[in-house]
């Protein structure tokens, strides 16, 4: 499959809330990519997290979104946004 049509497939998966599914893929098409292909899969994976209620995984992977792309003011916003998440936050989602 081409790797704009994992793309596709994959934000298709998140628009219909099919997270896990969307998570495998945007994993599969970051393997062998350290950077997260500048960030961009790092934080559609914290997307896919968050939507699953995971606040823990989805405050790794927007970290890791702006670590590798700090320029993008969304991918430090959305990782501030969950680095203000509590402990009780994390059990509660539990």
């Amino acid at each position: 499959m081409d790797p704009n049509e994992m793309q596709a497939f994959a934000d298709r998966c998140v628009q219909t809330g099919r997270f896990e599914t969307a998570i495998a893929m945007y994993l599969h098409m970051a393997e062998g990519d350290p950077s997260l292909d500048g960030g961009s899969l790092g934080h559609a994976i914290g997307a896919c997290y968050e939507g699953l209620g995971d606040l823990h995984a989805a405050r790794y992977w927007y970290g890791r979104a702006a670590e590798e792309n700090p320029a993008i003011e969304l991918y430090r916003r959305d990782f501030e946004r969950m680095a203000n998440v509590r402990a009780e936050d994390l059990l509660s989602a539990a």
